[in-house]
């Protein structure tokens, strides 16, 4: 569209009405995170794509065999696709950020390479975004 692509905040997304995966990823992480729900809430990172995560013992019990993404504890729920919940795109799960770092995969950011490195700050970004997350 000719404009830079950023990550917009919460306040942003939510006038705009819309959002990438990253700026719907920080909405419903935001959302999910707070004393209504209370839910241990990650950032999952995949070449390209961003979406939410969910620790599998704060889900609904209707929910309690969703797989689990890499690391074993959270479930993936998408952001911009009507995937069910559990089911994500198929590319190797980069990160998981939650609190801190839960999972990361090295041998995949490895094997992308170049790709990666197109945008290297990107990572370093979604690490500044979760630490200054409130806990």
């Amino acid at each position: 569209m000719g404009a830079p692509d950023y990550i917009r905040t919460v306040e942003e997304t939510l006038v705009d009405g819309c959002g990438d995966c990253e700026d719907l990823t920080y909405l419903l992480v935001g959302i999910l995170s707070q004393p209504a729900f209370g839910y241990r809430t990650a950032m999952v990172i995949l070449p390209g794509h961003m979406l939410a995560g969910v620790h599998r013992d704060d889900l609904p019990a209707a929910y309690a065999d969703a797989p689990t993404l890499p690391g074993g504890t959270h479930v993936a729920i998408e952001c911009t696709t009507p995937r069910p919940i559990g089911e994500f795109k198929h590319e190797p799960v980069l990160a998981v950020y939650g609190d801190n770092v839960k999972y990361i995969d090295q041998s995949a950011i490895a094997d992308m390479g170049g790709d990666l490195l197109q945008d290297p700050t990107q990572f370093q970004t979604i690490a500044d975004a979760s630490a200054k997350r409130p806990h």
